[in-house]
């Protein structure tokens, strides 16, 4: 059963978003979606999976793996984002804690 506490996340056509509050969502929508990363959190009773989706300037909407609908997310990100590479969520899924941070993706720059 999940903790009540923890937060919500979803996806839809308009992009990722996770709800702390009932009824209060914040997210991203995937055209701002400037980069995708991930890390394992060591929470002493187990290990978690963290991923930071970016927008250009340095925010970034953070979910854990512990919190409910994160795996649906993920999922969804694999496939409306164009490009995303598969092996890259392998990459991450076999780090460890105090790994590098894996890279999964990042938006081509046309400057």
């Amino acid at each position: 059963m999940s903790d009540p506490s923890s937060p919500r996340l979803y996806a839809d056509d308009r992009g990722v978003w996770r709800e702390d509050k009932p009824g209060y969502p914040f997210g991203i929508e995937w055209n701002e979606i400037y980069r995708i990363g991930g890390y394992k959190l060591d929470c002493v009773t187990e290990i978690d999976t963290v991923l930071e989706i970016d927008f250009e300037y340095g925010e970034f909407v953070e979910l854990n793996s512990t919190w409910d609908g994160f795996d649906s997310v993920v999922e969804t990100i694999k496939s409306k984002v164009e490009g995303i590479d598969q092996s890259r969520f392998d990459q991450l899924a076999a780090s460890s804690p105090g790994d590098h941070p894996v890279s999964i993706w990042e938006r081509a720059t046309t400057r």
